[in-house]
């Protein structure tokens, strides 16, 4: 995992009420090494601002949340920065939950007890995250350039031209 770990700080949004499970958390990825700087809210209106004033890598989140819910927290995420990660981390969330989350957009889940697996979790996150920008920005490039070449294409028909079998136009 050592030649994984990215030069910059990973920007990390966790969304968790319980101090003590945010400095587990904090602790197993800095026993991994993973250079990150880290933001901890519990509410809605907690993550929605953390949201609305940075840009963050990943988001951890807690499934069972007071006043506020993972699942709302994933549907908030969706909406407001679609583009980073979202992994439960929670010691609460069953299989059957945790398989409805993944097809509602949730990138993996880690339960509280096996820690060790976050690191590469988030490192896998993010690394499908950039490969998923730049298909993107492939397809996007590839676009231009069919709308390019129908646009020369229609634009010159005289200079196009088309023999048959006896070379008549």
């Amino acid at each position: 995992m050592a030649d994984d770990l990215p030069a910059t700080p990973i920007r990390i949004l966790m969304v968790e009420d319980n101090a003590l499970d945010a400095e587990l958390i904090t602790l197993q990825l800095r026993r991994a090494g993973l250079p990150f700087t880290v933001e901890r809210t519990w509410s809605d209106q907690g993550m929605r601002d953390a949201l609305a004033s940075h840009d963050f890598d990943v988001i951890l989140a807690d499934h069972v949340l007071p006043g506020f819910s993972g699942d709302l927290a994933l549907e908030l995420a969706g909406a407001l920065a679609p583009e980073a990660p979202f992994i439960f981390v929670s010691g609460t969330l069953s299989e059957e939950l945790a398989v409805e989350a993944l097809k509602r957009g949730a990138r993996d889940y880690v339960v509280k007890s096996r820690l060790q697996r976050l690191p590469d979790a988030i490192l896998r996150a993010i690394n499908e995250a950039q490969e998923r920008r730049r298909l993107l920005q492939v397809e996007s490039a590839l676009r231009e350039s069919h709308q390019r070449l129908r646009l020369i294409t229609d634009a010159l028909p005289a200079l196009i031209a088309y023999l048959d079998r006896d070379h008549h136009y």
